[in-house]
């Protein structure tokens, strides 16, 4: 047991403080263990916390119950990631409520080049299975992964078809890894486990209010590049996840369906409302994500790529760090901007990167 490990869980346990709060603090000292080393100085930076807060920083309680938690997931072979780990979701890092620590049931390889949150009503039409075959076979050919809320309907569609066709896929809990719900998806949580991962803030034995939900969203919301609805009424949780991404400035995708269809209205609402581009079909999403097309290459058709020492260097650091910002790869490689530009063009010319959303670029 570490004893950061330990601090940082016991510093999730401190009430009163809301999810940008608490991520901010840490960010600041970036390291629970320095908190709760400085909880007791005189210029401690907490000057603000209510008694309660200040008095839960001194008590025992907390380490006990962290202490605990440790226990629990070291003998259930789960991960205990913090904000200043790197394996922690590079793109939820980017909003301000992300919570400061996740539990990870499975791999925590979530940091792909691509990554799209599926979500959607329990009730649905067959419009349902229709769409989500096409997608997950049309994006089948990306270093791509799923995230969806483990629900049932939509969200436990989206994870299925997503295991069929071999597509990593995460499920995000509002609950801690104790326990599985709805009870109808423990096989379903069990393949995941082995082709993706469950995740939760949720520490064990965490009992399971309606305000768990929508909190959970939010991490289903950030630790994608898109949100896709397929259906939903105008009132619920994927409603809540559309409008976080649309806040976290992710792109958001809605299906549309009949208007006087009440599964469809929540879609039609998003669009109408500029919130979210129409979804048409796989082809018309790539081309708006500017995420590489399906190319089928015969074996005639394959060529050789010849190229300098420099270019070999770029193209190589962005297969294994993309996708990765035009600033990124110059600091790293040291290599001057106007001669970076110039592989970059010809690489794309060549087909060998493509250009992302963000000035990020990634290997073809």
């Amino acid at each position: 047991m570490s004893d950061e490990m330990l601090y940082t869980i016991a510093f999730t346990m401190l009430p009163g403080l809301n999810d940008v709060q608490r991520k901010n603090i840490f960010e600041r000292y970036g390291s629970a263990l320095i908190i709760y080393k400085e909880r007791d100085k005189k210029n401690f930076a907490f000057s603000q916390l209510t008694t309660l807060q200040k008095n839960s920083l001194m008590a025992a309680w907390p380490l006990k119950e962290a202490a605990a938690e440790i226990n629990f997931i070291q003998k259930n072979n789960i991960q205990c990631i913090n904000i200043k780990d790197p394996r922690y979701p590079h793109r939820l890092l980017h909003c301000p409520d992300a919570p400061v620590v996740i539990y990870v049931k499975g791999t925590d390889a979530f940091n792909l080049p691509f990554l799209l949150s599926v979500v959607g009503s329990r009730q649905h039409t067959v419009q349902v299975y229709r769409v989500l075959k096409e997608l997950m076979e049309g994006l089948s050919h990306l270093q791509l992964g799923i995230i969806s809320g483990m629900a049932l309907g939509v969200d436990g569609l989206a994870h299925q078809t997503a295991l069929e066709n071999k597509i990593p896929t995460w499920g995000v809990l509002a609950h801690g890894l104790d326990q599985i719900y709805p009870l109808e998806h423990r096989k379903l949580a069990s393949e995941i486990i082995h082709n993706g991962g469950l995740i939760t803030e949720s520490r064990k034995e965490s009992i399971i209010l309606p305000y768990c939900f929508p909190k959970r969203n939010r991490i289903v919301a950030g630790m994608s590049d898109a949100t896709l609805v397929i259906e939903t009424a105008l009132k619920g949780g994927s409603m809540i996840t559309a409008n976080l991404a649309f806040d976290y400035n992710r792109e958001v995708f809605a299906v549309p369906g009949k208007i006087h269809d009440s599964k469809s209205k929540g879609c039609l609402a998003l669009i109408k409302k500029n919130k979210a581009h129409l979804y048409y079909d796989v082809q018309t999403f790539l081309e708006d994500m500017s995420w590489p097309m399906k190319e089928n290459k015969t074996d005639n058709e394959a060529t050789t790529f010849n190229c300098s020492n420099d270019t070999k260097r770029v193209l190589e650091h962005i297969q294994l760090n993309g996708p990765i910002h035009r600033e990124e790869l110059a600091n790293q490689l040291k290599i001057n901007v106007g001669s970076l530009s110039s592989i970059l063009f010809e690489l794309e010319i060549k087909a060998q990167i493509q250009l992302l959303a963000g000035n990020r670029f990634v290997r073809l």
